[in-house]
């Protein structure tokens, strides 16, 4: 049984681990909410309650990243088109957070250049983790986004599939070929 101990003692006493890094309480290590909490001072949307409302998705993150919403600059989306009232559909240039690269120290994304929809936020004040359940029934929620030009907010979503609850490419072929025919 020593020996174990000896290992272990080993591994925790190793040079990789960095005795300054600060540990979640909850997690006891560096979990993801010590990593996007550094990162807090480098973004703002411009409300204080959208910011609140993200960092605190952020911080209940710890070992699920999916929780956690981010803030996403508008220059971040391109191919913006309007799909209906207070609905677009657009390209998501980094795609959504899947895991903390620890070599590198940088978020790892996937499904970059995604296609994204935003809605608009009629009332910011009104976000509220109860609300982003109820939108999480249809949709999965990345973040939240602010047109410079019109000066609103929208939340940054893409829509589950009916049929396998997640997303899928069946639900874009449906929005983007409503009108083909052969």
């Amino acid at each position: 049984m020593s020996s174990f101990i000896d290992g272990i003692r080993k591994i925790t006493n190793s040079s990789h681990i960095n005795p300054d890094e600060k540990i979640c309480k909850t997690c006891n290590y560096k979990c993801c909410t010590k990593r996007f909490q550094q990162n807090f001072k480098s973004w703002t949307s411009d409300n204080n309650y959208i910011d609140k409302f993200i960092q605190d998705t952020q911080l209940s993150a710890h070992r699920d990243v999916k929780k956690a919403l981010e803030w996403i600059p508008y220059n971040k989306l391109y191919n913006i088109k309007h799909i209906e009232e207070n609905c677009y559909v657009a390209n998501w240039i980094d795609g959504n957070i899947l895991c903390w690269d620890r070599k590198n120290q940088i978020w790892i994304r996937r499904d970059q250049k995604m296609i994204v929809k935003l809605k608009k936020l009629n009332n910011p004040k009104a976000i509220t983790l109860e609300f982003m359940d109820e939108i999480k029934i249809d949709y999965v929620f990345y973040g939240i986004t602010h047109d410079p030009e019109t000066k609103d907010y929208m939340m940054v979503l893409n829509e589950r599939c009916k049929k396998c609850n997640i997303v899928c490419n069946a639900i874009h072929f449906q929005q983007n070929f409503k009108n083909w025919t052969s």
